[in-house]
């Protein structure tokens, strides 16, 4: 029995000395990355964008083509913008207006069902509705006012996606002129600190780490990133220019990595994310932007 207990306490060591090594190295102080190796990254993402536009431009996520836009818009990269003035001729300019397409016109204000139709929605998804319509009704839904305040995301290291979620609403209410600005500009502050609480506790470079780190440069504290964690990022481009949501243990065969993700770990071929790709492309024009004005 003392033999298993001690098995066990052994076991128990090597694995917290293992993570907090791994927390150490994503802390650890660098030097800020130049500019030349950020623009190096973005150039190989929009390639990649570019060379498989045909497998994402179906993606029905508005989100992440508004992304594109705004990377394309910040960078003034003419290969990013032809990408997204074709997607915008093939996807928008073609079909009716929707609760989306002030991503795209922000002078269109849709009509907004009643909020019963709106239902089957996650919250985060009624509040980028909101914010883009500003329409009052819905503002004064319980669902929408409760993801003004700090606190919404109350389990949020289980749902590491939520303080972000809540975050790029808030960012939506403010390029779309919503009102309160007071209680929205506390909340940001407030979530600001909780994304720079996570990243350095969660080492797992994926789709949320690129995510938090968007948020926080996006919403004005870059100052608040360190530049290990923009280091981390680009160091987890795939050889094709992409991004996933894996940050890889182990190698299990010739194709298959035991992988860190933003939630459980799990075995799975290495293969491109448009989710998280798109984020990183946004990001790093931003970061670009950010080096240029230094």
């Amino acid at each position: 029995m003392k033999k298993i207990l001690l098995f066990v306490l052994l076991i128990t060591i090597t694995a917290v000395s293992i993570l907090l090594s791994l927390v150490w190295k994503n802390n650890q102080v660098i030097k800020p990355v130049s500019r030349s190796e950020i623009e190096y990254h973005f150039v190989k993402s929009v390639s990649w964008l570019e060379s498989n536009y045909n497998d994402v431009e179906n993606i029905h996520n508005p989100v992440l083509w508004w992304m594109i836009k705004q990377a394309a818009t910040i960078s003034d990269d003419d290969n990013l913008k032809n990408v997204y003035s074709t997607y915008k001729k093939q996807h928008l300019d073609t079909k009716p207006a929707n609760l989306s397409t002030p991503m795209f016109d922000e002078l269109y204000r849709p009509h907004m069902p009643d909020i019963t139709l709106l239902s089957d929605l996650q919250p985060y998804q009624i509040f980028f509705f909101y914010a883009i319509s500003c329409n009052n009704d819905l503002g004064s839904e319980p669902v929408i006012q409760k993801q003004m305040k700090p606190g919404f995301c109350s389990l949020h290291y289980l749902h590491p996606r939520c303080i972000t979620h809540q975050l790029m609403g808030l960012r939506f209410m403010q390029r779309y002129q919503c009102g309160y600005d007071n209680v929205v500009e506390s909340t940001i502050n407030e979530l600001q600190q909780d994304l720079v609480d996570e990243l350095t506790w969660d080492f797992r470079v994926g789709d949320a780490y690129i995510q938090r780190v968007l948020m926080l440069v996006d919403s004005g504290a870059y100052n608040s990133v360190k530049p290990v964690w923009i280091k981390n990022i680009l160091s987890s481009q795939n050889m094709d220019g992409s991004w996933d949501d894996l940050d890889p243990i182990m190698h299990i065969g010739k194709d298959r990595v035991l992988a860190f993700t933003s939630m459980l770990p799990k075995v799975q071929m290495i293969k491109a994310d448009f989710h998280a790709t798109a984020q990183a492309i946004w990001l790093l024009s931003l970061l670009l932007e950010e080096s240029g004005s230094h």
